[in-house]
């Protein structure tokens, strides 16, 4: 049995400040799943990014902030290695240890991220190493012209994502016309152990007609898809002017100018005002706190009258108290007691209290002229500070009921007319080169015409190679349950997939995807069988959910072309999860399998709620813990 290849262990992405996003992977069946937006997808792209792929990972919101990507591998015969890539860089560094060994101080190897046959220090060369593959040529054309054997031609049959697990195009297949025939030698040298090193490159005098024809079908793609959007843009012009159109725009940038200034002049207006209103509250706060204290030293003034005028009126009440004797010397108060044992000088206490209650009298008057002032005062500041608010509200409601809505409207124009602006000039700029494409098609048909010689691409796979590798496609349907299939076979001349007689393509999305997803794995398990070279991994984004199905979540509706039954999907899970121990499959899906299938494979569960399980690959916040515990 073959154990060369590799399995992932970990990803891991990593960002000054950012708490680590990382899952752990194990052989044998691998499902990531869960709701939409959790990502799942970005995991797939991360992946592929460090199998060498040209593109960077989309970048999503949770993902801002991160910059560097690990991917841990393990040999299936014990050794383990860690990949290290910058987003945006074109360099990947190789660790002979695991992620969490890595030290400051260890040496690593610095390699490109594009495969070059002739500069070995690329990723491509490194991981085909570690799949056995060293120095295969493929064939990339009918003529036999060579070129290396490169690790992201085994990406191809190895990693579908959710676009390519339900398309029509067989697996083996980008869709590019011009790859075709590299990816069929790439499928051929998979399933044989046979590269095209040994072939002829045999001499064609109608090589250029070959090319001609790729031109050709190139621009007629391009004319074709010019045209299909020039008919969509017209639509969206009809009933317009380009030269009102640009004069109308104006217009409308001059309303929105004058619009905006205004708004500003009112609100500069509102700024004053409301700084003249908070000067003459204050002062009506002051002034109020003088009127209480006035009033305070008002009440003080008559008190202090009304026990004067008690003191100069004292005689008057005293000689009524003939039953009474004096508080000074205790001597009754009556006709025959003339004289007491004091001195009281009554009269000149009278006269004090006179003067005393005079000079308070003055102070009382001017302390009420006092009080009268400040009342007018703070009347008159309690009227200005209405006048104010009035005015301020008279503001605002010029601005919210007059200029505002102006403004809105206006922008909403402008946005339309200047939509249909871009649009005018996209129209410009596709018939440009609509023109200038026809012209290419009609040079390169008179040349066309000189020759009608066609090679053709020999297919070296025999019939008893298809016939065992149909055998594993069916095995797997069966597994999967399937439904009434009775046969499985390989068309020989466009490798597509028969199923019941029926051909892949013509599925519908769903069952197309559930076959997609069998081809692929059906070339790793024929070439472990066969001990041929093989990484025995397998990454699949949503072979069980096609995105219609995602759009539609929350409804209840089927479509029978699209959708599979849930009873296929958990037989799907329920197989896989039985996988031998030198492949690994990993598979990226929005349901889940059922308990009892967990058990039997590395289940990570993305909840996207907060505070529930594992919220989704990248930490939802700081005290997020990461875990691949399913949710209970």
């Amino acid at each position: 049995m073959n154990t060369e290849g590799f399995f992932i262990t970990e990803i891991r992405l990593t960002g000054k400040n950012k708490k680590d996003a990382s899952i752990l992977l194990k052989k044998g069946l691998n499902v990531i799943s869960g709701a939409s937006d959790t990502g799942k997808t970005y995991i797939f792209q991360l992946m592929n990014y460090m199998f060498g792929g040209k593109d960077e990972p989309k970048e999503i919101d949770e993902s801002i902030g991160y910059s560097t990507i690990f991917l841990e591998l393990e040999k299936y015969e014990g050794e383990s290695y860690t990949l290290r890539r910058e987003i945006g860089d074109s360099s990947i560094f190789v660790y002979e240890s695991k992620i969490d060994d890595i030290s400051i101080l260890q040496n690593c190897m610095k390699l490109k991220a594009k495969h070059d046959k002739d500069d070995k220090d690329n990723i491509s060369t490194f991981l085909l190493s570690l799949t056995g593959i060293k120095d295969m040529l493929l064939r990339k054309n009918a003529r036999g012209t060579k070129i290396s054997f490169s690790f992201r031609n085994i990406v191809a049959l190895m990693m579908l994502n959710e676009e390519k697990i339900i398309s029509e195009e067989v697996p083996i297949y980008s869709g590019i016309p011009t790859n075709k025939t590299t990816e069929q030698s790439a499928f051929k040298t998979i399933l044989t152990g046979v590269d095209d090193s040994h072939g002829e490159e045999i001499g064609d005098p109608k090589i250029y007609r070959t090319r001609l024809e790729g031109k050709l079908e190139f621009v007629n793609s391009l004319l074709q898809k010019l045209k299909l959007e020039l008919r969509e843009k017209d639509a969206h012009i009809q009933g317009y002017d380009a030269n009102e159109l640009t004069l109308e725009i104006d217009k409308l940038m001059s309303t929105l100018s004058n619009n905006s200034k205004e708004i500003n002049i009112r609100m500069g207006q509102k700024k004053e005002i409301w700084i003249q209103e908070q000067e003459i509250k204050s002062r009506i706060l002051m002034l109020q706190e003088l009127l209480e204290r006035f009033r305070l030293l008002e009440k003080s003034y008559l008190s202090d009258l009304d026990r004067l005028q008690f003191l100069i009126e004292g005689d008057h009440y005293i000689s009524q108290l003939f039953d009474s004797n004096c508080p000074v010397c205790n001597n009754p108060f009556n006709s025959k007691a003339i004289e007491h044992n004091h001195v009281f000088y009554l009269e000149d206490l009278q006269i004090a209290c006179s003067e005393e209650s005079n000079k308070i009298n003055a102070q009382l008057i001017d302390l009420r002229e006092t009080l009268a002032n400040l009342q007018n005062e703070n009347e008159e500041n309690n009227e200005k500070v209405k006048l104010l608010s009035q005015q301020i509200k008279e503001i605002e409601l010029t601005i919210q009921l007059e200029l505002k809505p102006v403004a809105v409207l206006t922008k909403e124009r402008t946005d339309k007319l200047l939509n249909v602006k871009r649009i005018f000039q996209e129209i410009e700029l596709n018939e440009r080169l609509i023109a200038e494409y026809q012209i290419n098609q009609l040079d390169i048909m008179r040349e066309l015409s000189k020759k009608n010689q066609k090679m053709k691409f020999v297919n070296e796979i025999t019939t008893e190679i298809y016939d065992d590798f149909a055998a594993e496609v069916k095995e797997l349907l069966d597994g999967w349950n399937y439904p009434d299939l009775s046969s499985v076979s390989i068309n020989y001349d466009d490798q597509e997939l028969i199923v019941s007689g029926k051909k892949r393509k013509n599925h519908g999305k769903g069952y197309r995807a559930i076959l997609n997803a069998a081809f692929v794995i059906a070339i790793m398990k024929y070439t472990r069988n066969a001990g041929l070279k093989h990484p025995g991994l397998i990454i699949l984004d949503s072979p069980l959910t096609t995105y219609k199905e995602r759009l539609n979540q929350t409804t209840l509706s089927s479509n029978s072309e699209e959708d599979i039954s849930l009873d296929m999907k958990q037989a799907f899970f329920k197989n896989l999860s039985e996988l031998r121990n030198d492949v690994q499959v990993i598979i990226f899906e929005n349901i889940d399998p059922i308990k009892e299938v967990q058990d039997n494979m590395n289940y990570i569960h993305f909840s996207k709620v907060i505070g529930v399980g594992r919220y989704g690959f990248i930490p939802d916040n700081a005290s997020e813990l990461i875990s691949n515990n399913p949710i209970e």
